[in-house]
């Protein structure tokens, strides 16, 4: 336990150094056409790398090893997490997997092809609605959102006007919202259906600033916070807000520096007054927009022997912090830790037992636990 303690402390301390009423320069609020925007300067990031534990950020975390049958096996690149189910977006030509929450394999949902309730290249995002058994899938490309049952069947396409580009999609109150890479001819960035009757309610021509040329860039979202609907743009340099209501795309928050290289960054909201920000060659940045203070951070994973716990926008989505892990890179990541002198007898007792219920060639390993809705600044900067 002393090394969890050391790890405490260097938080508080920098707690106590960052969080005074004033905030510690890093970060600004500007009016930007009548909305509130923080922008935080790299460049007056003063704070050295905090450590933090995994449980100041989620309730707990659950190990599940998802059911190793041969049509049960996955490759993933997104997965999502909700309270009934886990959903393995696959890398390439795959079927959306679907297993409930002990790691069962309950079926493969859609495919690619020309048919109904298929896609012809890949998903770019996925939505489980717990409340209604349904699943959301969005194409990399294509007018359609595909919508099925839990149980695997194919309802009913959602068709959009126009093709839609690395579609991002947001569910609320009976409104699915999609926000997609506008080209220079497109009629509409983001439009609002009706999911019972697949009607257009809204739509919202792209802005200059976000229209793009080609596929080269993307658009990632979190969905972290309840009713928000975050994303970024990768021609532009901040982290925007969709307001279903107003039908407007609102600026949330960027990121400035000096230097003349630019910086490639990923923004991802962690709850309503928490930032992160992946600066790419440099590291983890948290913003605190209620202290108004920023630091770099790394996150340890204290309910498995502190091992490292990827925090990036891959692992942080739907509410919930996500690993997806195959077996073998477990094994390796649980040798490396108990390799460390830090090691605490209590740590390798956990590491020890999770290291011999892992077994390799089997299905991947998934760590996951819900995002606390309120995050003390104490326990973070």
């Amino acid at each position: 336990m002393k090394s969890k303690s050391k790890i405490l402390l260097v938080a508080l301390v920098i707690s106590a150094y960052c969080c005074s009423p004033k905030g510690d320069g890093s970060v600004t609020i500007v009016d930007v056409g009548g909305s509130k925007m923080a922008v935080f300067n790299l460049n007056e990031l003063k704070t050295d790398t905090a450590t933090i534990l995994l449980s100041a950020l989620v309730e707990g975390c659950s190990l599940v090893q998802l059911e190793s049958t041969e049509d049960a096996y996955c490759h993933p690149w997104f997965t999502t997490v909700s309270e009934k189910y886990i959903g393995v977006r696959q890398r390439g030509n795959r079927p959306y997997m679907l297993f409930n929450r002990s790691g069962k394999f309950l079926r493969a949902v859609g495919s690619v092809g020309r048919g109904p309730g298929e896609w012809t290249i890949s998903l770019y995002d996925d939505i489980i609605d717990d409340k209604n058994e349904l699943i959301y899938l969005a194409p990399f490309m294509g007018d359609k959102i595909l919508v099925y049952n839990t149980s695997g069947v194919f309802l009913k396409d959602i068709v959009a006007p126009q093709r839609l580009n690395k579609p991002k999609i947001f569910l609320s109150d009976n409104v699915l919202t999609v926000v997609h890479m506008a080209f220079t001819n497109d009629k509409a960035i983001a439009y609002q259906f009706d999911v019972n009757t697949g009607q257009v309610l809204k739509e919202l021509s792209p802005p200059t600033h976000l229209r793009a040329e080609n596929f080269d860039g993307e658009i990632f979202n979190t969905r972290n916070v309840s009713g928000t609907f975050d994303f970024t743009h990768t021609s532009s340099d901040t982290l925007y807000h969709f307001n279903a209501e107003s039908n407007k795309i609102q600026p949330l928050f960027m990121m400035t520096y000096s230097s003349s290289e630019k910086p490639y960054k990923q923004y991802y909201l962690l709850n309503n007054h928490m930032i992160l920000t992946n600066v790419f060659g440099k590291g983890l940045v948290a913003t605190d927009l209620k202290s108004m203070t920023s630091s770099y951070i790394k996150v340890v994973n204290d309910f498995y022997g502190n091992m490292p716990a990827p925090t990036y926008i891959v692992q942080l989505r739907n509410g919930y912090w996500v690993h997806n892990i195959q077996p073998e890179q477990l094994i390796e990541d649980i040798e490396k830790r108990l390799a460390k002198r830090n090691c605490t007898d209590a740590e390798r007792e956990i590491l020890k037992k999770t290291l011999s219920t892992t077994k390799e060639g089997a299905n991947n390993v998934v760590f996951f636990g819900k995002l606390k809705e309120e995050v003390k600044s104490s326990k973070l900067l």
